[in-house]
């Protein structure tokens, strides 16, 4: 969700209770600087945006998204379907390859792989090695890369159901983990976030209602029903890793079922992305709507450029 860069200055300059030189410190740029941001007569740079969402973050916290705000990004999003979108990637390599990296390199490194984007593409494309990196991080990389070309390729055929969940945990996770493709059994925990997840005696039962309710919502779904299917997934945490990945996967074959351009979490939105699930499982998914639907709009940018 796009905010007015301004407003959110203003806004940390209010609730903080910092003057403005305090706010340039905190920001790492000059007085002078902050005062042509605030004047509108010059923009922030991206890595200072970024500095700027995660002070308000921190700050002011999220504002509330109200249905009136959710419905616009319900229509903003539905606005950029395309008819055969998935027939479209599948047949156009160059767009396929354009994807499946950028899908790859940031899903993987947001899960705490090393790799450049250089690096990934010559892994995935070449099947090339670096050096002083396990074979652990290799696999993760190739098998994302391999089980989204399937996606993209339209070989995973069908509904979201149970089996293709634990199907997608299975490939992504073979010979990384001695249980892919089963529910845990025990007790997990995501490291930093102050959530209680699901009880493993009361995962099976949960991931079918959860399935059962994507397929019992009305057609075609919305930015709203991926985003709220995100959240319960990562909430139940079925597998004992690899949950992230799944769910993000999950979401690419969601959209692509409803026309959308997949959406594509960036490495470099990380902290905000884990932040708007925290929020979106405790309070609102309001902004997690708005987070994804920015994420969606960016490839949407990147598909134009082949279609």
């Amino acid at each position: 969700m796009k905010r007015n860069y301004i407003s959110q200055l203003k806004q940390i300059l209010a609730v903080g209770a910092m003057t403005q030189a305090g706010l340039a410190a905190r920001l790492g740029v000059t007085f002078a600087a902050l005062n042509r941001w605030m004047q509108g007569h010059a923009r922030p740079r991206e890595r200072h945006r970024l500095k700027i969402d995660a002070l308000f973050r921190q700050v002011v916290g999220y504002p509330s998204v109200d249905e009136r705000e959710i419905a616009s990004l319900i229509r903003q999003t539905k606005a950029l379907r395309r008819e055969k979108l998935w027939e479209a990637i599948g047949q156009n390599q160059a767009l396929q390859d354009d994807l499946l990296l950028e899908h790859t390199y940031n899903s993987t490194s947001i899960e705490g792989t090393t790799f450049t984007k250089r690096q990934t593409e010559g892994i995935i494309f070449n099947k090339g090695t670096v050096p002083d990196r396990t074979l652990i991080e290799h696999l993760e990389v190739t098998s994302h890369s391999a089980v989204l070309r399937e996606i993209f390729q339209d070989r995973l055929l069908g509904e979201i159901t149970e089996p293709l969940i634990r199907k997608l945990h299975a490939d992504l996770m073979r010979g990384i983990r001695d249980d892919a493709g089963n529910y845990s059994t025990h007790h997990r925990a995501i490291r930093g976030a102050d959530i209680a997840l699901t009880h493993p005696l009361d995962i099976p039962e949960e991931m079918k209602d959860l399935v059962r309710e994507w397929k019992s919502a009305a057609a075609p779904k919305t930015i709203r029903d991926i985003a709220d299917f995100h959240v319960h997934f990562e909430l139940i945490h079925p597998f004992g890793d690899g949950n992230g990945r799944v769910g993000r996967l999950l979401m690419v074959i969601q959209c692509l079922q409803n026309r959308y351009p997949p959406v594509i979490i960036e490495n470099a939105r990380k902290i905000e992305y884990y932040d708007v699930l925290e929020y979106a499982q405790k309070k609102s998914s309001g902004p997690f709507v708005g987070f994804l639907a920015d994420e969606m709009q960016k490839t949407s940018a990147r598909i134009a450029r082949y279609i």
